[in-house]
């Protein structure tokens, strides 16, 4: 083919990533101080610091940039691929198209909006009194931040949901009171018998993503600020996955765009093939078990075709330190959302999995990075793969 023809095609193949990942969960994480976090599936972090005398988290909350209801911001957060690092930068400033971005609006009011990857995102100080923002803007969660000394009112709450239609409301602060919850609960409630079933999780996470179904009425969801803690066996096994990943990746990091899709003429897989195929089937397996769980999170399957043939890259301008942060991610996303986890035996079979056990599939996802790093390395023997 031309050498034209060739760049046309990779142009194409390229811009399909561009389209906005609506269906990527984000993470609603409460820390102790005053702090909820904000993690996307892309890898981006935002805390947001609900009072001034807000105590973050250290490095429970490590951050890519921290804001507070008090600041003025019109401005993007995100990291292009091959980027080593993320930028935050105003939006007048940042001129870019990335599907991934993270925005966040404020006046200084008291009230910032966050929306990355279809989820929008509220958060509102409790004494806002007169926060004022178009009736249309619908989020989908709204964070109400009490302070102790808060002057939150039924009727305050009440306005914001008629505003706003959020599908959650989730209370923050030094601490989440019960007369917090009774205030939003009388604020909310549309009848005698409505809104009983609260949310209450017993850590500081909570999945959403984004949805076009409409809700009568929103949950309120209470979290904890200590994040769930995995039982010591499924934490080794995971720790094993979590090894065989990181090794793999250092083998992927160091290759250019060239080798990753060189094409051996024995008809055997590119390197970039191996990449995407390892990524994908962990990808696809955790989230069929965490979709059974909690619908929130969708099942997401990114696995290549199967067959040199059939195969196209997915992302054929990413350089193997961009492959390795997609091994992250899909890392990271395990991990994130475990707690989901929480009463599933090792030796009996997870929630919408086809695996005989929980164990089954982590030993196989250990084993299945070491299986295909193996055979992407003798690949760098064969000819015409280039230096």
């Amino acid at each position: 083919m031309p050498r034209h023809l060739i760049c046309i095609a990779l142009l194409l193949l390229s811009c399909t990533s561009v389209q906005a990942n609506q269906g990527d969960p984000i993470a609603v994480r409460r820390w102790p101080g005053g702090v909820v976090s904000l993690e996307t599936h892309w890898g981006l972090r935002l805390a947001i610091e609900t009072a001034d005398d807000a105590v973050n988290a250290g490095e429970k909350t490590v951050a890519d940039q921290t804001v507070s209801l008090s600041g003025t911001y019109d401005h993007v957060l995100f990291r292009q691929a091959n980027a080593e690092s993320s930028s935050w930068l105003p939006v007048s400033e940042a001129k870019i198209n990335d599907p991934n971005q993270l925005r966040a609006e404020s006046t200084g009011q008291g009230v910032i909006t966050i929306t990355v990857d279809g989820v929008v995102i509220r958060v509102v100080d409790g004494d806002a009194a007169d926060a004022s923002i178009d009736a249309a803007d619908r989020v989908d969660v709204l964070i109400v931040a009490t302070a102790a000394e808060s002057s939150l009112t039924q009727q305050r709450v009440a306005k914001w949901v008629r505003q706003w239609r959020p599908r959650f409301v989730i209370p923050v602060g030094q601490e989440t009171t019960d007369e917090t919850v009774r205030i939003l609960q009388d604020a909310i409630k549309s009848n005698t018998e409505a809104n009983k079933d609260i949310i209450r999780q017993t850590h500081n996470t909570f999945a959403v993503s984004h949805s076009e179904n409409k809700t009568s009425q929103p949950q309120i969801v209470v979290l904890s600020d200590v994040a769930w803690s995995m039982p010591d066996e499924l934490e080794a096994e995971f720790q094993q996955m979590e090894h065989a990943c990181r090794e793999s990746q250092k083998v992927f990091a160091s290759l250019s765009v060239e080798q990753l899709n060189f094409r051996p003429e024995n008809g055997t897989h590119t390197p970039r093939w191996n990449a995407e195929h390892m990524m994908g089937r962990q990808l696809l397996f955790f989230s069929q078990i965490y979709h059974a769980i909690d619908p929130a999170i969708p099942t997401l399957d990114l696995n290549p075709k199967q067959m040199p043939p059939d195969y196209r890259f997915a992302h054929p301008d990413w350089d193997g330190a961009e492959e390795a942060r997609q091994m992250q991610r899909v890392s990271d996303f395990c991990r994130r959302f475990a707690y989901l986890l929480d009463g599933v035996e090792l030796d009996t079979k997870a929630p919408g999995s086809r695996w005989p056990t929980l164990r089954a599939l982590l030993k196989q996802m250990q084993r299945h990075y070491g299986e295909h790093t193996s055979n992407t390395e003798k690949k760098f023997d064969l000819p015409g793969f280039p230096k």
